[in-house]
């Protein structure tokens, strides 16, 4: 009985033992490449969402003119450019949140500047990047400015 015990032991010891995966602090793969400086931009978020079906999740970005003009405010800072910007990346479950959803692979950026408010739908920029590397792509983006201009800000205190 003693040897059945200690065996028992010796087992789940052995089977303990193997490595443990580190935690990612960064999800690398979702990361926006430095290159694209995103953080000079200066963008806080406007809105999200979740699109089931596809898999995958965006973030619209927008600068205080831009967030104005969504909110309904577009009084102010009048001759200010305007930016947008969607993020798109695919979906993944978190391994440390049971049924939770985190993003996993850069999928493009979608960037809209104007110099003049949105609603006159004139000299509105579109550029489109996509892939890890975020390459530039040559894309007809009237469709593409009406949804994200069409998509409501969160209400945020």
């Amino acid at each position: 009985m003693k040897n059945l015990i200690t065996c028992l032991m010796l087992c789940v010891f052995i089977v303990s033992c193997s490595p443990k995966k580190e935690y990612e602090a960064v999800n690398e793969n979702a990361s926006l490449p430095e290159k694209f400086d995103f953080n000079a931009m200066n963008l806080k978020v406007v809105t999200s969402s979740i699109n089931h079906k596809k898999q995958t999740m965006m973030t619209l970005y927008g600068n205080p003119s831009a967030i104005n003009e969504l909110k309904g405010n577009s009084g102010k800072g009048e001759n200010k450019e305007r930016v947008l910007t969607l993020i798109t990346w695919s979906q993944k479950g978190d391994p440390y949140w049971y049924g939770a959803k985190i993003p996993d692979h850069l999928l493009s950026v979608e960037v809209i500047k104007s110099e003049k408010p949105f609603a006159e739908h004139s000299e509105i920029l579109y550029q489109k990047y996509e892939g890890k590397d975020l390459k530039k792509v040559d894309a007809e983006g009237a469709d593409r400015i009406h949804t994200i201009l069409s998509m409501k800000p969160s209400i945020m205190p």
